[in-house]
């Protein structure tokens, strides 16, 4: 078919959604469990859902209901709701998620009517900054012939035999994941003394692998690392700046990605470079190597552990393995595999080490916003909330003027030493006040190095050049007032979750009071 009658079709269908989207309405959405303390006899006081003053997505003007926002959105910037639905194949999960990622990147009408990939599918997008009525939309009754109408009751029934079949099946995956995390645990810590520290690393289950690498399938993400300059010229120079260390040499790039860093380390000069990953974007970093002419870099799909490379050992391994609050995702587990099954004797791996540090903070506004939030949503308590945003870290980048305290290394990691107990540790801090202030929150960040001849480093730190691991926020409970020179003194006890083994769980001891958190 030619383009022109491609053009033509689809424009056709456009049309048709948009005429038929005017019908368009709102219904009133289902309330979640987490609120069902609210009494039901209030509903007949509840404002309506589409009589919400609401804000375009894409420009500044407000309207007093959603259904007429929905027919701007339509008119004014040829953005049709029920053609976006059956182009994307989307729901309300996902209607969610582009209304967020609108509103925290900005991004323009032209953006989205040029795409052909869902950018916005990310779980980090289904929570919100702030109340957004375009979230109480109820998308999912909306038609893509841009009919909007109520489900009949057979209609409903067959829902509701769905989401049985579909609780029944995650009950039977939870046993599952259960009976492998106790199968894992007896095989990481069954025989301590008579295994070699290499051989506890596969405690990344393949199962509960599979939806990490799947994150990591999609371009968006690797968009935001790649456009990274602080990490992506670091790595950079450590190769191309040291290519008489890099000359000649066999290197295994763990979590190659995109590709960009096996490249990089062929143009330094090394003999040969094996690029090893799980997600599916290894398939498109072959295609990479192989547009730019890359002759000496040989990628390959797979989980480290369990798979064969071209060769046995190599001179250098490279990876950029840090997560959130350096740790998160526990990646240092395959380097520390690699290190112990594929590094000759005198071979190195880059970066070198990394160190772990926090910091006193204190920004009433950040506070207001992410924590006392919740003790007032249009007259209604949600303080339960309060607590749980308290209990998982944030990961902003913070504005350095309102640091209170001198910065404290609470941990450093050589990556020739490290071993597999690396998430466990406890520090005891003394972290001295440079400026007094309300103390609302610790806020950790990491340093990473390379230590070459011609040694380079970056920061994660509020000081430095802000990156994509941003800074981790630990909120506390009761925030508290300081002066400087003082002394605040504390704890901070890191370990490995129990059931999700990417993530972390952190407890801070200060002033008297524990504050426990979770880094996921």
């Amino acid at each position: 078919m030619k383009d022109t009658e491609i053009k033509a079709d689809i424009t056709k269908e456009k049309d048709e959604a948009r005429k038929d989207s005017e019908a368009a309405q709102t219904d009133s959405s289902s309330e979640e469990d987490d609120y069902e303390d609210i009494d039901d006899d209030d509903d007949d006081e509840q404002m309506d859902e589409g009589e919400e003053p609401t804000t375009c997505l894409f420009c500044e003007e407000v309207f007093p209901l959603i259904a007429t926002a929905i027919d701007h959105l339509d008119t004014r910037h040829k953005v049709n709701l029920a053609y976006l639905k059956k182009k994307f194949h989307m729901d309300q999960y996902s209607f969610i998620k582009l209304v967020n990622c609108i509103r925290a990147n900005k991004i323009s009408a032209e953006t989205l009517l040029s795409t052909e990939q869902t950018f916005w599918d990310d779980e980090k997008y289904l929570k919100p900054k702030e109340y957004e009525p375009w979230l109480c939309y109820d998308y999912d009754v909306l038609k893509t012939d841009g009919t909007e109408v109520q489900p009949s009751v057979p209609e409903l029934l067959q829902q509701i035999a769905e989401q049985a079949k579909l609780l029944q099946q995650a009950n039977e995956d939870m046993e599952r994941m259960r009976s492998d995390y106790k199968e894992l645990l007896q095989k990481v810590h069954g025989d301590k003394e008579s295994k070699p520290a290499g051989d506890a690393v596969p405690r990344n289950n393949p199962n509960w692998d599979k939806e990490y690498f799947n994150s990591y399938s999609h371009f968006g993400i690797h968009h935001e690392m790649l456009s990274d300059k602080v990490r992506t010229s670091t790595y950079r120079s450590a190769l191309l700046e040291n290519k008489a260390a890099v000359n000649g040499k066999a290197v295994l790039d763990v979590g190659c990605g995109t590709g960009i860093l096996s490249i990089f380390a062929s143009q330094a000069g090394a003999a040969r470079v094996v690029g090893i990953d799980n997600s599916d974007i290894v398939y498109t970093a072959m295609d990479i190597v192989r547009k730019n002419k890359v002759q000496n870099v040989q990628l390959v799909k797979g989980r480290l552990e369990d798979t064969e490379l071209p060769e046995a050992k190599y001179d250098i391994i490279i990876s950029e393995w840090m997560g959130y609050f350096l740790l998160y995702e526990s990646m240092l587990d395959s380097i520390i595999y690699a290190r112990e099954h594929h590094l000759n004797p005198n071979g190195i791996i880059l970066p070198s080490r990394c160190t772990l540090s926090i910091l006193g903070y204190g920004n009433d506004t950040l506070y207001a916003e992410q924590v006392e939030f919740w003790s007032d949503v249009y007259n209604v308590n949600m303080i339960d909330l309060q607590k749980k945003s308290i209990e998982e870290p944030l990961m902003e980048v913070v504005d350095a003027q309102f640091m209170l305290t001198e910065p404290e290394q609470i941990a450093n990691f050589d990556m020739m030493t490290v071993d597999l107990n690396y998430p466990n540790f406890t520090h005891h801090f003394n972290l001295k006040v440079t400026k007094p202030g309300r103390l609302t929150a610790f806020v950790g960040y990491f340093d990473t190095f390379f230590d070459m001849p011609a040694a380079v480093m970056f920061s994660t730190s509020p000081t430095e050049t802000s990156t994509h691991w941003k800074q981790t926020v630990f909120f506390i409970e009761q925030p508290k007032e300081v002066k400087e020179g003082e002394i605040i003194s504390g704890k901070i006890v890191s370990r490995r979750h129990k059931e999700d083994v990417r993530a972390l769980n952190v407890e801070i001891e200060v002033f008297g009071r524990k504050q426990k958190y979770m880094v996921v």
